[in-house]
């Protein structure tokens, strides 16, 4: 049966655990993950999103992946998609909070996500508690974002969601500012910046896992460019950090109710500034990096928050 090409179940009775994600063959994250359920003991069962439905029922909610019962026991939810549509958007939030609502824990949770994947929601969430992150605006108001690129000099334009550094400009003239920000509003876009704050050239990258740092690394910027992401060319160190620095990682992971996350710390002006939290992080080059075994990290978490 076709399903069966895309439910990877392997050796282990303890667990069923699923990876659950957008594409229809297994990533190269997605598998490690696998292989780490599978070297723990457990089942494991690859769930793309176009084969789980939710149904309501007159007995309650059934699940079902493909026409199969949508039977594990906790799921890795690994994003809600690159660039899904507004309705697809929607639809996958209603399907993933009807697993939720059978009791199945999946990790990280809709919320969490949430939190993560929206930029400014996660700058005002950690604000509030009193994180450091850098200033921010996001705005539709040409004008005001104008005055404000005038204002503090160098600014980082960024769209709201996305990863890697795809997108993200740094812009020191307030007139080319302009332009940018007329072309987001004529695409219907949200203008989101960010005051560019002086640093070595190089950010800290953070991998949390329930209430420990796992790995950690330096990512510096090549010398033609501002940008530190490995897939913009930059290069990576491994790094021990220091116990504030893993405190205020553990911290802001919590605030954004994420189980697990990769987060992103800038050194400035003598301290440290949260610039984001990714609830969907890859981890093959911090493997590299580190020769730190992340997905092990992942799975024996999960199951650790599973049995409590």
């Amino acid at each position: 049966m076709v399903e069966e090409v895309y439910i990877h179940r392997l050796a282990g009775m303890l667990m069923k655990i699923g990876v659950i994600h957008e594409s229809n063959l297994p990533t190269p994250s997605s598998r490690l993950l696998i292989e780490a359920i599978k070297k723990l003991g457990h089942e494991s069962y690859y769930m793309p999103f176009s084969y789980i439905s939710v149904r309501i029922d007159r007995k309650g909610l059934v699940l079902k992946i493909g026409s199969k019962s949508f039977d594990i026991d906790a799921g890795l939810l690994r994003s809600i998609g690159f660039a899904p549509s507004f309705e697809q958007f929607m639809g996958r939030l209603a399907l993933f909070m009807g697993i939720e609502e059978e009791g199945i824990y999946l990790m990280n949770s809709i919320r969490g996500l949430l939190n993560a994947r929206n930029k400014f929601i996660t700058l005002l969430k950690l604000y509030r508690s009193g994180i450091p992150v850098p200033r921010s605006l996001l705005t539709e108001n040409l004008a005001e974002a104008y005055r404000l690129t005038t204002q503090w000099n160098k600014v980082v334009v960024k769209p709201l969601v996305g990863s890697r550094g795809y997108g993200q400009v740094l812009v020191d003239n307030a007139d080319l500012g302009y332009r940018i920000f007329r072309t987001c509003l004529q695409f219907k876009q949200f203008i989101f910046l960010e005051e560019y704050m002086d640093k070595p050239s190089r950010d800290i990258r953070l991998f949390v896992v329930g209430e420990r740092v796992v790995a950690a690394m330096y990512r510096y910027s090549p010398p033609d460019s501002w940008k530190t992401n490995i897939a913009q060319g930059g290069r990576a160190e491994p790094m021990k950090p220091p116990p504030e620095l893993e405190e205020l990682a553990v911290k802001a992971v919590k605030i954004l109710e994420l189980d697990y996350a990769g987060v992103d710390v800038l050194e400035s002006n003598g301290g440290y500034y949260v610039l984001e939290a990714n609830g969907s992080p890859g981890f093959e080059g911090l493997m590299k990096v580190t020769g730190i075994n992340i997905p092990h990290e992942i799975v024996s978490y999960l199951v650790e928050k599973v049995k409590r």
